[in-house]
């Protein structure tokens, strides 16, 4: 906020995309909600880190279990995360329900180590990688698109490197990832990014984004027969077998796709320019979803015009810098 050439976050493009009203508000005027931030957000930046801990440069892994370092990191915090079960009554039932996020996110980490081991196709040669990279348009900075991808690795499975996007999710889903857009977005940063800084030679590209699954529920503890079905307690297969608890994806992505994806950053850049100027008008984008926006309560009295709207601005935000975490820590807000 203030810089003559804006930041540009996945984060705020997805928030423009869904009202930019909210955008304005989230991202122009800086406000944030007095409240905790959601419980999903927050088991999945732990699920992250303890993920960061464990993958080291080239082949090294942690000196900690992913489980014990998301275990320090909750520390004595109590929150109650919702998830899925797997069982009741030695049968698999895919239904929500509510655990202690630490005993979660310990279980669901020692079973992803359980089923992946030390990864030893994996060697890993950027983590948490910070990235600024200018938008131009007709010769002049736009924007700087800024962010931090997870990681990027070489599968030697394959002999491909990849961006790695790790995932924490109630449901595992794959259809849309050829067209995700965040990780779309820093594949495309990353490419030039990872060449800058010599960790990809200039004629290396990456050869897509190995999405890395972890689905929010504990292990069945259900005995395996041969086949690796789970089985009831008469010895048969059960009827209800889980969904997978975890996925990688390996996504291919083209070098071409590269410059789509930059012009359509520049073009959501020349966008919010327009509606910071004036040259364009806000609006809002109602729908269904409008219940789930923060700015729900206070957008009904803003509708109705007048400055009552100000009172529960004033009383539930607070102003800060929507960039701090990118500029302090390298690190995307929208994980």
């Amino acid at each position: 906020m203030g810089n003559e050439v804006p930041l540009l976050t996945t984060s705020e493009i997805k928030s423009l995309d869904r009202c930019p009203q909210a955008w304005w508000w989230g991202y122009r005027a800086g406000l944030r909600g007095k409240a905790k931030p959601a419980d999903a957000l927050w088991f999945g930046t732990g699920i992250h880190y303890a993920l960061a801990e464990w993958y080291n440069i080239g082949f090294e892994r942690g000196a900690d279990l992913p489980s014990k370092t998301f275990r320090d990191w909750v520390g004595d915090e109590v929150v109650e995360i919702k998830g899925n079960y797997a069982e009741k009554e030695r049968e698999w039932f895919d239904e929500p329900a509510y655990y202690d996020a630490g005993d979660l996110g310990v279980a669901m980490l020692d079973h992803y180590v359980q089923e992946y081991g030390e990864d030893p196709d994996w060697e890993i040669i950027a983590v948490e990688q910070a990235f600024e990279v200018e938008l131009v348009r007709s010769g002049k900075t736009v924007a700087v698109f800024a962010g931090c991808v997870d990681g990027a690795l070489i599968d030697h499975s394959d002999g491909y490197p990849y961006l790695l996007e790790n995932k924490t999710a109630g449901a595992i889903k794959t259809a849309h990832l050829p067209l995700d857009m965040q990780a779309g977005n820093y594949f495309a940063a990353g490419n030039t990014v990872l060449r800058h800084q010599g960790i990809l030679s200039s004629k290396q590209t990456l050869h897509g984004i190995m999405y890395n699954f972890l689905r929010k529920s504990p292990p069945d503890e259900r005995p395996r027969g041969s086949g690796g079905a789970y089985l009831n307690k008469d010895g048969n297969p059960s009827k209800r077998q889980p969904p997978r608890a975890f996925l990688r994806e390996p996504i291919d992505r083209q070098p071409r796709e590269v410059d789509s994806i930059l012009r359509r950053l520049t073009d959501k850049a020349v966008l919010m320019d327009a509606y910071r100027t004036g040259r364009e008008p806000l609006t809002k984008n109602i729908t269904d979803m409008c219940p789930y926006c923060p700015f729900f309560n206070m957008c009904l009295l803003h509708e109705k015009g007048g400055n009552r709207w100000k009172q529960i601005r004033d009383q539930q935000f607070i102003v800060t810098d929507p960039y701090h975490e990118q500029l302090d820590k390298g690190k995307s807000a929208s994980e």
